[in-house]
């Protein structure tokens, strides 16, 4: 296995006592390191944790290039049959990580799917041409690591890769059609969180999304929240909601 480029890209768990796990599914290019401000607050609820890290993430760009879908999938798979010894298990996905989510809830046995800025439609749409011109463009890296302002406590979380394989961003532009047409399967209830502002994915996903599932949905708007929005400014907005989700007791 590639080395990890930082010890809090490291998979993680905390154990609750309340007999229901929470699996938390970070986003392409992300790291476990996204859900280290909100799973102590879901473990303090009572809820076992268990954050895993998705197959090429958290090492390197070239170690990324060598997985596609199925292995992000299997990743979480195997989170889930790691915790299936409890009595409900939730899923919940930052970007990608809610994709692969929604493909799961479909697949498996779970008590509630989360969605958190998940893309169905892009704002560059430059994205939807990545299936084609991985052969020409293979790798795309960003300009500079923009500082997206975040407070002391969020700040050092903020890890990534430095760029993609547009072969892989292909992947989950291939994955969100699976997803969506996986929601049509879920039933149980289903939470979608999206950020007006954010910068990677159009807002009109979230309606999208909350259409395409099967059982009852309802949507939170964040009014000022970048695409990670777990290290944003409105991530307490987004903890109570997700305890409201998995604790059964929705505020909307």
């Amino acid at each position: 296995m590639s080395e990890l480029f930082s010890p809090l890209a490291a998979p993680f768990r905390l154990d609750g006592h309340n007999g229901e796990a929470v699996v938390m599914v970070h986003g392409f290019t992300g790291v476990p390191a996204h859900w280290r401000l909100m799973a102590p607050i879901v473990h303090q609820a009572g809820f076992t944790v268990s954050v895993p890290r998705l197959a090429g993430h958290g090492t390197s760009i070239d170690h990324l290039s060598e997985t596609f879908a199925e292995d992000w999938l299997d990743s979480v798979r195997t989170a889930i049959d790691e915790v299936s010894d409890r009595r409900r298990v939730h899923l919940i996905g930052l970007s990608m990580g809610g994709l692969l989510s929604l493909v799961l809830a479909a697949e498996r046995q779970v008590a509630t799917v989360t969605t958190i800025n998940t893309p169905m439609r892009y704002r560059n749409w430059q994205t939807y041409a990545a299936p084609y011109i991985h052969r020409i463009r293979p790798r795309v890296m960003w300009p500079e690591h923009d500082d997206p302002g975040l407070d002391d406590e969020a700040a050092p979380l903020w890890l990534t890769y430095d760029g993609f394989p547009t072969r892989q961003l292909g992947e989950v532009v291939r994955l969100a059609r699976r997803a969506r047409k996986a929601a049509s399967k879920v039933t149980v209830p289903a939470l979608v969180i999206q950020s007006k502002t954010d910068e990677s994915v159009d807002a009109s996903s979230a309606l999208i999304i909350a259409d395409a599932v099967a059982g009852p949905a309802r949507i939170v708007w964040l009014e000022a929240s970048i695409h990670n929005s777990l290290l944003d400014r409105e991530r307490d907005t987004i903890h109570a909601e997700v305890l409201c989700q998995v604790g059964g007791n929705p505020t909307g």
